[in-house]
């Protein structure tokens, strides 16, 4: 079935001023976004936060890409096609598209850079959902083959996702630094807590775009500021609104504000081998302390829906017939007692300075887990730090991720045991688990697919791996200039057609 590279960054990564855009700034054509945190790494294979993802959907590409509507449609692969089992697929490749320092992309880059990936070596977070990859080859510069070792019919879909963006063979070792990409924009500087300046890709291979001269991520970790610099007209675009600042902002003239449903997720993060939460019972204890319905009011304002898992309940395999628990304090108690806790658990629950809604999550479930016996000491730490000190090390703390591609890379890297996300959360494992996130890969049929989800979900309601809270809106917004940019359910920034007026 069918389906239809390199100039030199002259300036360093170090500390630069706006001008260093030059020209772009003039024109006054350069799209200002308000983003909340210093960019960990450039690398595309290495980022995992939000405003990471925005800079890799402006600089790089991938073969295939995801647009507002969740529809898979061609990027750097013209067209695909697949074996009668779904277990080769083959890509052909755009001809001519180059490298921001003006190397042709071909073949070997595409295989170089997922070599990279599947490389345990490497650690890249996305690593564990191509490892059905068995071998990736390139029988000429414009083909790539894929071999995979179980039928997967939605391979086209992951390659849409974040991580796994284009780069130029040879090039690891400088991304981190001087990231070259293929895509509408290219990297002219980065200064971590000011912002990161990009300029227009003129060798870019889709004619006409982009249409802006430039883009800057402005750092401005308070939401306040960043809000107070929109109205000014200081920034253009505010990502990820807060959603209590959706109705006031959308009554002004001057703004636009969109709030899309998302299926990305926030919840209380469980470690599985640290007391109290590496007995069952705790975890199921806190499910009937905490009304998700609850949860879902006063953290998000009503703007999302309470879940079982990162299934969203607006998908055709959220499991309906599997009832969320209302809160039962008795019930939880009781749970506790049995675990060994016959006065409760008192610990520290971690939230994230610098991401408001997960902050009110925590002091959320604080209030509202009391009456069933927990008593969590709210602890903030900054957000920046949460990778490092936090994920995966702490007992009890807020996270959150945003949608993924498919329901298997929402699930599979998370919930598997041997999934590369879970080792930086809940060190979750539960075998029925297992068997229907490994099921469900081998079929392309959605009746079967269904089946397993379900199954998956009701193993998951009885062996919770954490506190998934809810699914949420995803809002953003814009001065009236801006034209050409939908707010995208994936978090991230199509700007290829954005123009300012």
């Amino acid at each position: 079935m069918t389906i239809s590279r390199r100039t030199l960054i002259g300036t360093s990564l170090a500390a630069t001023t706006t001008a260093a855009i030059g020209p772009a700034h003039a024109a006054g054509n350069v799209l200002r976004i308000g983003i909340g945190s210093s960019l960990n790494t450039l690398d595309p294979m290495l980022v995992t936060i939000g405003d990471e993802y925005i800079y890799t959907n402006l600089a790089f590409n991938g073969l295939t890409r995801m647009s507002e509507d969740l529809v898979v449609q061609p990027d750097l692969a013209e067209s695909w096609t697949y074996s009668s089992d779904i277990k080769e697929w083959t890509f052909k490749l755009r001809r001519g598209v180059k490298f921001h320092d003006g190397q042709e992309m071909v073949a070997d880059d595409v295989v170089a850079f997922f070599r990279r990936l599947l490389d345990p070596a490497n650690s890249a977070p996305s690593r564990s959902q191509y490892d059905m990859v068995e071998s990736v080859t390139a029988p000429d510069a414009g083909t790539v083959v894929f071999k995979l070792s179980i039928p997967y019919g939605g391979f086209a879909d992951i390659l849409t996702d974040r991580q796994v963006k284009i780069t130029p063979r040879g090039a690891a070792g400088q991304m981190a630094t001087k990231p070259i990409g293929t895509g509408p924009f290219k990297v002219v500087s980065y200064t971590a807590g000011d912002r990161l300046v990009l300029a227009r890709n003129p060798d870019y291979f889709e004619p006409g775009a982009p249409k802006l001269d430039g883009v800057e991520l402005r750092i401005i970790p308070e939401m306040s500021v960043k809000i107070a610099a929109l109205q000014a007209g200081d920034i253009d675009v505010v990502w990820d609104l807060p959603l209590e600042q959706v109705k006031p902002l959308s009554a002004r003239a001057d703004l636009r504000v969109d709030s899309v449903p998302t299926a990305s997720w926030d919840g209380a993060i469980m470690n599985n081998t640290i007391p109290p939460f590496n007995d069952k019972r705790v975890r199921q204890a806190f499910h009937l302390a905490v009304d998700k319905k609850d949860v879902v009011e006063l953290t998000l304002f009503g703007q999302g829906v309470d879940t079982i898992s990162p299934i969203p309940p607006s998908h055709p395999f959220f499991a309906k017939d599997l009832v969320v628990p209302k809160a039962n304090p008795a019930a939880a108690k009781k749970l506790l007692a049995e675990a060994g806790f016959p006065n409760g658990v008192k610990v520290a629950i971690v939230v994230p300075v610098g991401r408001p809604v997960r902050e009110r999550l925590g002091v959320t479930l604080q209030q509202l887990a009391k009456a069933g016996g927990f008593d969590l000491q709210v602890q903030r730490v900054p957000f920046s730090s949460f990778a490092a000190e936090v994920s995966g090390k702490a007992p009890l703390y807020i996270d959150g991720f945003f949608s993924r591609p498919t329901i298997d890379t929402s699930l599979f890297p998370f919930l598997r045991s041997k999934g590369s996300w879970n080792d930086r959360l809940w060190h979750y494992s539960d075998e029925a688990v297992d068997r229907a996130l490994d099921a469900a890969r081998l079929s392309g049929d959605p009746v079967v697919q269904k089946k397993n989800y379900i199954d998956f979900q009701a193993a998951l309601t009885a062996n919770p791996a954490s506190f998934f809270a809810y699914t949420v809106n995803y809002a953003c917004a814009y001065r009236k200039s801006i034209a050409g940019v939908k707010t995208h359910p994936m978090r991230w920034f199509d700007l290829r057609t954005a123009t300012m007026s």
